[in-house]
């Protein structure tokens, strides 16, 4: 069969070295992470920000979809 070769050929995965050592630096789920620090800076509210009373996700007031007697709901939940 002449195609036979290329057919196979076409099936068979490609081995990419620089992504087998890529994927050797990545952390697997449940790696002791305990000993690792970690640095967050927290910013206050901004003026142009509201967080949705569904979700609790902090979005930009241009995403608010409904004020219900002081709460406000994102386009997301009320979508």
């Amino acid at each position: 069969m002449p195609g036979a070769a290329s057919a196979t050929a076409l099936l068979t995965p490609l081995v990419d070295d620089d992504e087998l050592e890529a994927a050797d630096s990545f952390d697997l789920p449940g790696a002791d992470l305990s000993s690792e620090e970690i640095s967050v800076q927290i910013l206050a509210a901004q003026a142009d920000e509201f967080t949705c009373a569904s979700c609790f996700l902090v979005r930009h007031r241009s995403q608010i979809a409904a004020d219900r007697g002081g709460l406000l709901y994102c386009v997301d939940c009320e979508g």
